[in-house]
């Protein structure tokens, strides 16, 4: 974040990751409020199939920080987009901790 210090967002891609369509604007595609309200996994279990811990129902698309990819076997943690902010400071200050 430090290096490119006026990005809003930071996409980090797996390396095993193929991109099909690269003339596709993420922003557009994914990142706007409306679409990324309509491609969220509302109220569903956590740990399916019955988890009582659920995704949150009413998050509204200008309040995501952290955006993660699923495929059939789960969540896939290698890719994700990362929106500038105190939160993605405390994430990744957490992640980077040698402990």
């Amino acid at each position: 974040m430090t290096v490119f210090p006026h990005s809003t967002y930071f996409f980090a891609l797996s390396p095993h990751a193929l991109i099909m369509n690269p003339s596709i604007n993420l922003r557009s595609h994914i990142l706007e409020k409306k679409r990324l309200e309509s491609l969220l996994l509302k109220d569903k279990p956590v740990v399916p199939p019955d988890s009582v811990i659920k995704t949150f129902g009413n998050l509204k698309g200008d309040r995501i920080d952290l955006v993660l990819t699923q495929d059939g076997e789960g969540l896939c943690q290698g890719s994700f987009i990362l929106k500038r902010g105190d939160w993605a400071k405390f994430f990744l200050d957490t992640w980077f901790d040698p402990l």
